[in-house]
């Protein structure tokens, strides 16, 4: 009886997978989505990753001429994952021709940054061992520059393009505490030591030119200075160090420099403004708790956005608050977006940025669309795929904005959206 008994379940199972084969079907690839789904005018979209790649991870995509080139991380288990990268026709979606099958790379470590500087036909990506360049034009990796023995440059802050050269801050901790900024030429990847700090923490820089034409670099030390360092004369000319006791450490993404008139920086709670040639302050107000989130400078406004609660918008010039807008990213007792949700843009007196509407991470991501004007939210959408999420850029001559959704780049066309 049991004989005949598993023999029936085996002929009812294999009934089932006939039934199943004809009439059970996997749900349609992401570009097949119903397009009513959204209010977002999306121009095109095309794939980076295998649908079945395990948590992908963007950088904001590129724009150079007619082409936007992305970067990204896929991971299907510990230890299989890659970077790929491609470059498409901006307006298209088409690949370019020497980008057809893409870079990828299975060293094992994650892109961190991804950056172009003047020469645009070079796009440079970063990980925590080495500095990688390649041509777009050629789709060819020109040079890769292992950082040697120092430890990863991600401690003391992010690659800065200086033209079109890119400039990285090391430390080796073992053998001294002495920084050392080291610039890469943009075609041949020929390292040169620029300068050297003691006990100074340089991480992420900015710099620009005085009236003279003199080289100005901006950086924290040590001791919670914002420090503006003349190369061109090899001298610090001023250090900004504030009493307020509630000042820590300063973050990695900031200062940055404004019209040539102001320097804006943060710490974990305050944002500074000082004034460029002289380092007096100029302004300061407290906006919340920011960490690593980069500042926003659109028009004669300053944007921010803490990792929890209102994103907030101040006058270049006074420092006023001219208005906040709570878009229920999140409470203290959640955590944080993502760092590749915290980049904003603006197009057309409106912000542009993606949140959890809730701040849960299992939660979908949005697109939101924000008055500059007033702070209030025009709209938000999850895109065709409800979910719209990572770094996203917009090109300023189209109106184009470009951001990922699943395993794909998306084209979004903000002078057609919301779709009526």
């Amino acid at each position: 009886m049991k004989k005949i008994a598993l023999k029936i379940n085996i002929f009812l199972l294999a009934l089932m997978g006939i039934f199943c084969l004809n009439t059970c079907k996997k749900l349609p690839p992401a570009e097949e989505f119903d397009p009513s789904n959204t209010r977002l005018h999306v121009v095109w979209s095309k794939p980076i990753f295998e649908e079945d790649a395990y948590f992908p991870e963007f950088l904001p995509p590129i724009i150079t001429g007619r082409y936007v080139a992305a970067i990204g991380r896929q991971s299907y288990s510990v230890a299989e994952s890659r970077n790929r990268m491609f470059v498409f026709d901006k307006a298209t979606g088409e690949k370019h021709p020497a980008w057809v099958e893409g870079m990828s790379d299975d060293l094992g470590y994650w892109v961190l940054d991804f950056m172009m500087g003047d020469n645009k036909d070079i796009l440079f990506y970063t990980t925590s061992q080495a500095l990688h360049a390649y041509s777009i034009n050629s789709g060819q990796c020109l040079w890769t520059s292992v950082y040697e023995d120092r430890y990863s440059p991600t401690f003391n802050g992010y690659p800065l393009i200086f033209g079109s050269d890119v400039i990285v801050s090391y430390c080796n901790y073992a053998v001294s505490s002495t920084y050392y900024l080291n610039l890469y030429r943009c075609t041949t990847g020929q390292k040169t030591n620029l300068f050297s700090f003691d006990n100074e923490i340089l991480r992420t820089m900015q710099w620009a030119m005085n009236e003279h034409n003199d080289t100005l670099f901006f950086f924290a030390d040590a001791k919670r200075n914002v420090c503006c360092y003349n190369f061109t004369n090899d001298s610090i000319i001023w250090k900004y160090g504030s009493p307020n006791t509630e000042y820590s450490d300063f973050t990695s993404f900031q200062p940055i420099v404004v019209e040539n008139k102001y320097v804006v920086f943060q710490n974990k709670y305050h944002l500074i403004c000082v004034d460029f040639s002289t380092g007096k302050p100029i302004w300061e107000a407290r906006a919340g708790i920011m960490e690593d989130n980069p500042i926003l400078y659109y028009e004669g406004k300053i944007i921010v956005r803490p990792d929890f609660g209102n994103v907030t918008c101040y006058d270049i010039r006074t420092g006023n608050l001219l208005w906040t807008s709570d878009l229920n990213v999140g409470s203290t007792n959640m955590p944080s977006p993502p760092s590749g949700m915290v980049k904003m843009a603006a197009y057309k007196g409106n912000l542009y940025l993606l949140t959890m509407r809730d701040g849960m991470y299992s939660n979908p991501v949005y697109l939101h669309c924000l008055s500059l004007a007033t702070g209030a939210v025009n709209w938000y959408d999850q895109g065709p795929d409800k979910n719209i999420y990572r770094g996203l850029t917009i090109d300023q001559e189209t109106g184009y904005l470009y951001c990922y959704s699943r395993t794909k780049i998306l084209c979004v066309d903000l002078n057609k959206t919301p779709k009526k």
